[in-house]
């Protein structure tokens, strides 16, 4: 009993099943779409999905299909600023079911529809490590939560508050602090060697936000704030989930803050 999810803007080289855990593949597209339920498909739904190159397949006795979709896609825009999303899932009995917050890409001069082959391992290393990064506490849980909201946010000022949240999340003190602005951009500086002024940019832009300070200037800008965001917690994610000391960090709160103030 599996769900089927059409994997679009997709494209690999790989023409073998790619195994992502037990029960979860990635495969070739073989939905024979006559044989659907189509009720409430457009002509436009029925060619996206036929046309689709690679579909994500989930035992459904061994997995929660929409829990495992999400973190797959995920674990994708972990790899690299890439277009995948999902817009559609298919159930055993043919039945079809439309996703209703499908996942908008950042439109970048780097983003890619091509996932190799050869990366589908990093994208499996990436999943299982997040399942288990996501169980360790409130803490962990709800910054996956805030990722998975930034990759489903319609509009980019959104995606960037959510950005920002999952790393506020990731690097605050479980302690009441002061100069909170100064230690968030010297936290993920210390981690990853990111420009202090660009993080001092996204994170006052959320401040504004929720204070009520900020004032619209243009949507160019807003795209600009968001492709920081999204490449800072992309970089601090990966770095986290493929390093098992430093994922073990999360289990204690003095362990996960020297993670970020020492170097």
């Amino acid at each position: 009993m599996n769900a089927i999810y059409p994997l679009f803007d997709l494209n690999s080289d790989s023409n073998s099943p790619k195994r992502i855990e037990n029960g979860i593949l990635v495969l070739a597209n073989n939905i024979e779409i006559e044989k659907i339920a189509s009720m409430n498909l457009s002509e436009e739904d029925k060619h996206h999905i036929q046309e689709t190159q690679l579909c994500l397949s989930i035992d459904k006795k061994l997995h929660s299909p929409s829990e495992v979709s999400i973190a797959f896609i995920i674990s994708c825009r972990l790899l690299k600023r890439t277009k995948v999303f999902i817009r559609y899932r298919v159930d055993d009995l043919k039945k079809v079911t439309k996703i209703r917050d499908d996942y908008p890409f950042v439109t970048s001069n780097d983003v890619t529809s091509t996932i190799y082959d050869a990366e589908f391992k990093r994208i499996s290393k990436i999943f299982y490590s997040l399942n288990i990064f996501k169980n360790i506490s409130t803490r962990t849980a709800n910054a996956v939560y805030f990722l998975s909201l930034a990759y489903r946010s319609r509009k980019w000022l959104e995606s960037l508050i959510f950005h920002v949240c999952a790393l506020e999340t990731l690097t605050s003190s479980a302690e009441r602090e002061n100069r909170i602005t100064e230690k968030f951009a010297n936290r993920i500086h210390n981690y990853i060697d990111y420009d202090k002024n660009e993080l001092n940019r996204i994170y006052n832009i959320r401040s504004e936000l929720v204070h009520g300070r900020h004032k619209w200037n243009s949507e160019e800008e807003n795209l600009i704030l968001n492709r920081i965001a999204e490449e800072v917690c992309r970089t601090v994610f990966v770095k986290i989930l493929l390093d098992k000391k430093h994922l073990d960090s999360f289990k204690s709160d003095e362990n996960r803050i020297n993670l970020f103030e020492n170097r």
